[in-house]
């Protein structure tokens, strides 16, 4: 296609821009995520073991995360440069998120803990709280600091409560693949989905 993005159906037409974007078949999306709010459509795209974050609309929005790449639909009169710039952008690792088992095992902490209704994790005063504790690991801080400012854990406002955003929750399904990129440390080969919170929390305070 050499025409515009078509307002219409423009979610739509993102889906195809980006599987012919994708460099090879190498290249994974973990999610596309629409947010109503900001009339932006969000994707999360992981190869090997790094996490693209992409953001489209048809507006400018200023984002809190630093890695994020926005495209102003307005400024791509022909679909075919949106996609040459998207491969382009791919093509360059130092644009990707490279991902840690941290991110990992502290995303499946969170999963754990919202199946747990009485011990969620929760973010009151700028500060993580877990099971009415707060969080002093400072490894742990960091991480979540990281998640939430990448869009991949939520704060429900009402009760503060902290759940895995969609890119979250798909990302953990992306665990093997990431793992593969670090065959020679030996921590990869425990999947922390796998594990309890009581184990989790063990991890973080080690």
């Amino acid at each position: 296609m050499k025409n515009s993005v078509d307002k219409a159906n423009w979610q739509s037409a993102i889906h195809y821009l980006i599987d012919q974007a994708l460099p090879n078949a190498d290249y994974q999306v973990v999610c596309f995520h629409q947010s109503k709010s900001s009339e932006s459509l969000y994707v999360d795209i992981l190869f090997e073991n790094l996490l693209y974050q992409l953001r489209f609309a048809f507006h400018d929005r200023q984002e809190n995360n630093p890695d994020l790449y926005s495209f102003n639909l307005r400024s791509y009169p022909h679909d075919t440069v949106l996609i040459q710039k998207l491969r382009q952008l791919l093509r360059y690792r130092r644009q990707g998120i490279p991902l840690t088992y941290q991110h990992f095992a502290a995303l499946s902490l969170i999963e754990k803990l919202g199946q747990f209704n009485d011990c969620p994790l929760k973010y009151r005063n700028e500060q993580f709280w877990n099971s009415q504790h707060p969080i002093t690991s400072p490894t742990l801080i960091i991480t979540l600091d990281f998640l939430l400012t990448h869009q991949l854990l939520v704060i429900q406002h009402s009760t503060k409560r902290v759940f895995l955003s969609e890119s979250g929750q798909q990302l953990l399904n992306f665990y093997w693949d990431v793992a593969d990129q670090y065959l020679e440390e030996t921590i990869w080969d425990h999947n922390p989905r796998t594990q309890t919170p009581t184990e989790l929390n063990l991890f973080w305070n080690a």
